[in-house]
């Protein structure tokens, strides 16, 4: 569009379109009138204590004014000309605000998304006809008429500079401070002139973007006022978005110009001469290619929202035009590492920030991973790790619901992928020459917040992810990879959790996965268990060494009740072993009950997962007195070691000696006595529930298979006959007025098992003792944190 166009006074409104009706609890928004370029040019001086009422008052006004009347009544004109300085000094506050000033950011953002309504953006372009309009009456007598900026053009230029700050969360001053005062005027001028290039009309402003006639700087400000119209206005509301709405009508007659402008962008780029990366033209440059990206994503997303034929969100040629910008904004040495690409950027400037600031990019480049090559898949990678590390909350579901808000619930199998991808790269590095011995600070807080959603998706089964033998198949590796690295600790806690939501079957196939996907995977896992194992067989492994062997425990503990076919058999036999020993050796350590109780999981599935496998190697895993000692040698009975140790009388195929199964009886019974009082609290509280079926079940094992001597001990104690009492009282429960909900709860637990065990207590029959025979139960393998600590619990399923 020429400079000259204008547009004749009929077609300038006699009243302003009707804007939304501003909500009382929002603030306003902007303007700005002066009479020529230097005036238009200064910066405002703030005279009101609080901008945000002022620039309110001022949206109010100009909402208000009819256009018929400011043709006829000149005094009306002051009465703008002061609506627009406050619309003026409320962009500059905006623009020189820093996070530590006296007003209130949000309230700040919440004023700025009111001015960015579409209707107050319509409104002002008819005001800028109508002032045109005018102007043009007043210069007709004049020759040459001269290049006509009104005090709208002020507000849009300097909305530009606003946008491109808030878009990059204030980042983009850093060139702009760096520059000298007469080169600062003259970058406001050619704003101005820019403002002055745009369209009539509002709607007519994408045009813009693929015009000849229009100079770059009148592009640019075209782009920073529909990025703040589409990305910045809808999100600074933080009211949430309904994602099954149809799409608006502007936003599928912008595709094709963004579409073309992006095309013409990287044939502008293929054509410059190389610039230092820090020079402030390719920081230009750069900013620009973010914004362009950032809106088309949010145009491609709600655009596509209904097109349920494809996945393919664009034509190939479009898709190779967006990766050639996002790796020009991304990569500014466009080179990537092993490393650096599970690392996040160190540089985050402005153009980035844009990029990852706002919700709806990263999560939308998850879309393009599977049409992708192998760099382009890294460039999202790598700001995947980068939107992980700066950008999110941990909390996988703030950020899942988040997420939703906008993209809906198909961005969950994007963002598995994306997830997928990440753990993928991250193998790489970790198996990479030379090895690396820790991941990083930034490294370890990407690998926690990803294995987070991982649990996240376990515990809800989102989109039936414990099926997937490609989740389980990355999950095995990153744990055997973890286990050679020094602060691999609470990632693999977090691995271990997962993989305990998985499905066996998926598991297994996983397990078959990563055999083929490594070569070294086998190699690897009985290094680090040898390592361990050494560790154990010293006079004083530290603490970590511990965490790592109950780790391991637990890893092995959901394999092998998956069933899974490990081939190197006798290594876990060893394992096993040197557990055991370090456990008679170490019995007053403070971490034993946990290790104890991951060893007797471990132990009770490798035995009943490999039936015929002999532990004759291995004596001390043949003494059942030993092992049912290690449980019992506690004093304050612990949940998670108690339920493991149930869970191994069920599954034992012969019972220690006489008095070893009284104590094992007395053990149990007190379990359940204090369970049945309540006196587990805290973590332990609702564990409690959970495992007193599986503490049940155990005393009718001790009571069915001891011989008859063995049946008058436990029977004549008279805390067995206190027991009967409470398993009456639970079961009788109904009939108290003051039940509360644990004790409802446990009644819907325990009421058959109870009844079984008080039936084992009563008859005091006696069966043939020695070694057990039954068909293997069911099994469910519940990963939980007690006081802070991470803990396999294995119990009986619920019939």
């Amino acid at each position: 569009m020429s400079d000259s166009e204008t547009e004749p006074e009929s077609d300038v409104p006699s009243s302003p379109e009707k804007a939304s009706p501003s909500d009382p609890t929002d603030v306003s928004t902007t303007s700005t009138l002066t009479d020529s370029v230097a005036q238009l040019v200064n910066t405002p001086k703030t005279h009101s204590s609080d901008p945000i009422s002022a620039v309110n008052s001022a949206v109010k006004i100009l909402e208000s004014l009819d256009f018929s009347l400011i043709r006829k009544d000149a005094s009306l004109h002051g009465t703008i000309q002061e609506s627009s300085t406050s619309l003026l000094e409320f962009l500059h506050v905006v623009l020189t605000m820093s996070p530590t000033s006296t007003h209130d950011v949000r309230r700040m953002m919440e004023c700025l998304a009111h001015l960015l309504r579409p209707s107050f953006l319509n409104l002002l372009f008819q005001y800028r006809r109508l002032f045109y309009a005018l102007a043009v009456q007043e210069l007709k007598k004049v020759a040459v008429v001269p290049i006509i900026i009104s005090w709208v053009d002020a507000v849009l230029a300097r909305l530009g500079d606003v946008v491109s700050c808030v878009a990059s969360s204030m980042h983009d001053r850093h060139f702009e401070d760096a520059l000298p005062e007469g080169l600062r005027k003259r970058r406001e001028e050619d704003n101005l002139r820019a403002a002055a290039q745009l369209p009539d009309r509002w709607d007519a402003v994408p045009s813009i973007l693929t015009s000849d006639k229009a100079s770059p700087a009148a592009k640019r400000l075209a782009l920073r006022l529909l990025v703040s119209r589409y990305v910045l206005q809808p999100q600074l509301t933080l009211l949430p978005r309904v994602v099954d709405a149809p799409p608006d009508n502007s936003m599928v007659s912008l595709l094709p110009y963004l579409t073309d402008f992006m095309q013409h962008t990287v044939v502008q780029l293929s054509e410059c001469s190389p610039l230092h990366a820090q020079h402030q033209s390719v920081f230009q440059e750069r900013m620009n290619c973010a914004m362009l990206l950032s809106l088309f994503a949010l145009v491609d997303l709600t655009t596509s929202a209904k097109d349920t034929e494809t996945d393919v969100p664009f034509r190939p040629y479009t898709l190779a035009t967006v990766m050639k910008l996002l790796r020009f904004v991304m990569l500014v040495d466009n080179t990537l590492s092993v490393q650096t690409i599970v690392s996040p950027c160190q540089d985050l400037d402005a153009p980035r920030v844009v990029l990852v600031l706002w919700r709806h990019f990263v999560p939308w480049t998850w879309r393009l991973l599977a049409e992708c090559n192998g760099s382009d898949s890294e460039v999202i990678i790598f700001l995947t790790t980068t939107w992980l590390h700066c950008a999110f909350d941990s909390d996988p579901q703030t950020t899942i619901s988040t997420l939703a808000t906008l993209t809906g619930d198909e961005h969950g199998k994007h963002m598995i992928s994306a997830y997928l991808a990440y753990l993928s790269r991250l193998l790489a590095y970790l198996s990479s020459a030379p090895r690396p011995q820790n991941l990083t600070t930034a490294q370890m807080d990407i690998l926690l917040k990803t294995c987070r959603y991982f649990v996240h998706w376990g515990d809800s089964d989102s989109l039936g992810i414990r099926k997937s033998s490609d989740c389980c198949k990355y999950l095995t590796l990153l744990f055997v990879y973890l286990s050679c690295i020094e602060n691999g600790h609470d990632a693999s806690d977090y691995v271990i959790h997962a993989m305990a939501r998985m499905l066996p079957r998926s598991l297994r196939d996983g397990w078959k996965q990563a055999i083929q996907e490594s070569s070294t995977f086998c190699d690897e896992l009985e290094k680090s268990m040898s390592n361990t194992r050494m560790q154990l067989l010293e006079n004083k492994p530290g603490k970590n060494h511990i965490r790592r062997a109950k780790q391991f425990l637990d890893f092995l503990t959901i394999e092998c009740f998956s069933n899974v076919q490990m081939s190197n058999q006798k290594l876990i036999i060893e394992f096993l072993d040197a557990t055991m020993e370090y456990l008679r050796r170490e019995s007053a350590m403070k971490q034993l009950p946990n290790l104890s109780a991951s060893f007797l999981s471990c132990l009770t599935a490798f035995q009943r997962g490999q039936p015929g496998m002999r532990v004759c190697d291995a004596p001390l895993l043949s003494d059942a007195e030993s092992i049912w000692q290690i449980a019992m040698e506690h004093n304050t009975p612990k949940l998670a070691l108690a339920s493991a140790f149930a869970l191994h009388i069920i599954l034992s195929r012969r019972l220690p000696e006489s008095l070893t199964q009284v104590e094992a009886w007395d053990y149990l019974r007190n379990v359940l006595l204090m369970i049945g009082s309540q006196d587990y609290l805290g973590d332990e509280s609702p564990l409690a529930l959970v495992v007193s079926p599986t503490i049940c079940n155990a005393l009718s094992q001790l009571l069915r298979h001891a011989d008859e001597h063995t049946v008058v001990m436990m029977q004549s104690s008279p805390w067995t006959s206190h027991l009967q009492s409470v398993l009456q009282r639970i079961r009788s429960s109904d009939d108290r007025p003051d039940l509360n909900n644990y004790s409802s709860w446990l009644k819907k637990r325990i009421s058959k098992p109870a009844a079984d065990l008080m039936d084992q207590i009563a008859q005091m029959t006696r069966t043939d003792a020695g070694e057990l025979r039954q068909a293997a139960p069911a099994i469910d393998i519940i990963p939980c944190h007690i006081d802070g600590l991470f803990q396999l619990v294995c119990v009986l399923r619920a019939s």
